[in-house]
């Protein structure tokens, strides 16, 4: 009898854990950013926000070559093809070493351009060069050891890299919130950075050799068609990563460079809980990603497009309960925790939760692509996004201040990236027409927006105050939002689906522990 675990197990193994891990998680970074902020305060947060994002950036020296690698592990995995694995992990290894440095010499390019993209220099005594060249450091070291991570993450166990990840990162806020309170020492705070970095990174690739001991093996170098087509694909990624680091990565830099530094830190606060709901959920929709690469390894269009479209609607009610939820309660929540003097204007919370809920929506249609293999397809897309966002925030930032550099970003990423990744996944994947995803799409959006006023309506009579009364409106918000998902979608067949699967497999589960038990 086979007991190897099926996708629908695979997938929920790695949403539980994933939950789990992210929820203890996310209790230590709000207390790690709260300590941040009022040992150090609002210069630092900018300066944290700012290097990040110009790391981002320089992050498209890794072009894309991790996608394709995870997307040529999907077949031999599936079909145990050792040799095959190994001649693969070897040609990573070897590309990630040139990435890691090619990454170190781009950022020490940047250090004689620092002044300009800092901008005002922010109050602190450090010096931004040194800051920056211990962030870039956290940042190089990780292109050593990531080739390791890519096989877990492709053998559909991307729960075992979140449970390390999830362990170092507690490691790493509580000494980080010991020494700021003790020391106020931020050189100190990015240095224990860089060494729980380290630490993951070297735990997880000792972790992948005890999983796959034949990885030690000696591994003959692929053949030479083969490495042409894992290069074509790392080629037509390229393009596709350096325009989404360059689309993810502006918003700061603008920022910084049309108002203030300061700002910086400001939206930081607000993006570090959009993150948070990013990881969290991301954790659930990323665990699908490995499954559907094997699903699209093995099974039909139909089959394809029917899981498509449970997991588009499985991404729309998770992004956009978040998103729900950040509209109403993200300035209640700001104030509560740091105080009146950390909030942004409404129309600059509305302009962020929609660049997030647009991002974060388009995950659907971006794995799809990923595991079809639509690399060469969809390599342009980020590239114009990336200068329609750049334009539309520097017209937008100057007509409605910084607001209008995350309408930009929402804008870019829908009418150009979204747009494209639907319609490649409709015509090479589905060969249906994409009006359908469309419809899907602002159907379920119209009903999003039509359940926040109706809950802005009710909630508008809870008159409780102090946090009392925010935890009243927000299980009020909660029984609302889920409830009319719920009394709109219950009765489809898809739901029904969806409920089934998890139902059978939390079935299974009680069945399979039963069994190891002897009852």
């Amino acid at each position: 009898m086979d007991n190897k675990p099926t996708r629908t197990q695979n997938v929920a193994k790695n949403i539980v854990i994933s939950l789990l891990c992210q929820f203890f998680n996310m209790l230590i970074q709000f207390v790690g950013r709260s300590v941040f902020v009022y040992v150090l305060g609002k210069e630092y947060l900018g300066v944290n926000g700012l290097f990040t994002n110009i790391l981002t950036m320089l992050s498209f020296a890794e072009l894309g070559i991790g996608s394709a690698m995870i997307f040529s592990m999907y077949k031999p995995l599936s079909t145990g093809d050792r040799e095959k694995i190994k001649s693969i992990m070897l040609l990573y290894k070897k590309a990630y070493r040139i990435i890691g440095f090619s990454v170190a010499g781009l950022g020490l390019c940047v250090i004689p351009f620092l002044g300009r993209i800092v901008g005002k220099t922010p109050d602190i005594p450090e010096n931004i060069t040194v800051l920056y060249l211990l962030f870039l450091f956290n940042s190089v070291i990780s292109y050593f050891f990531v080739y390791k991570k890519s096989i877990i993450t492709a053998d559909q166990k991307l729960y075992v890299v979140n449970i390390y990840q999830e362990i170092t990162s507690f490691i790493q806020v509580c000494v980080q919130s010991a020494v700021l309170l003790l020391t106020h020492n931020y050189i100190l705070f990015l240095v224990i950075q860089i060494l729980c970095t380290l630490l993951n990174n070297i735990w997880t690739s000792y972790k992948a050799d005890k999983m796959y001991p034949y990885l030690k093996e000696k591994a003959e170098p692929l053949k030479k068609e083969e490495s042409k087509v894992i290069f074509r694909n790392v080629k037509d990624l390229a393009l596709y990563k350096f325009g989404s680091a360059i689309l993810n990565g502006t918003d700061n830099l603008i920022i910084s460079t049309m108002f203030s530094v300061v700002f910086v830190g400001l939206v930081s606060n607000y993006v570090m809980i959009t993150n948070l709901f990013t990881t969290i959920l991301g954790r659930i929709t990323s665990s699908f990603t490995a499954s559907v690469g094997n699903l699209n390894a093995e099974s039909n269009p139909e089959k394809q497009y029917e899981v498509f479209v449970k997991i588009l609607f499985l991404s729309v009610w998770m992004f956009g309960f978040a998103s729900f939820g950040m509209m109403l309660f993200f300035n209640d929540v700001i104030e509560l925790w740091l105080g009146s003097d950390y909030l942004l204007a409404p129309l600059v919370v509305f302009a962020l939760v929609l660049s997030f809920y647009v991002s974060s929506v388009q995950f659907a249609t971006y794995t799809f692509r990923t595991t079809l293999g639509l690399f060469r397809q969809g390599r342009l897309a980020p590239v114009l996004a990336a200068v329609v966002n750049i334009v539309f925030s520097i017209l937008l930032g100057k007509m409605i201040g910084i607001s209008g550099v995350f309408f930009a970003t929402a804008i870019s990423r829908f009418f150009v990236i979204s747009l494209i990744d639907a319609l490649l996944i409709y015509k090479h994947g589905f060969k249906k027409n994409p009006l359908g995803y469309f419809g899907m799409y602002f159907g379920y959006l119209l009903i999003i927006v039509a359940i926040y006023f109706l809950t802005v309506f009710i909630i508008g009579f809870i008159t409780i105050p102090g946090l009392f009364g925010l935890i009243i409106k927000v299980l009020t918000a909660c029984l609302l939002y889920n409830g009319i998902f719920y009394i709109v979608f219950g009765r489809t067949q898809m739901f029904k689906d969806i409920l089934n699967s998890f139902l059978s497999l939390i079935q299974n589960k009680r069945r399979k522990n039963k069994n190891s038990n002897g009852v």
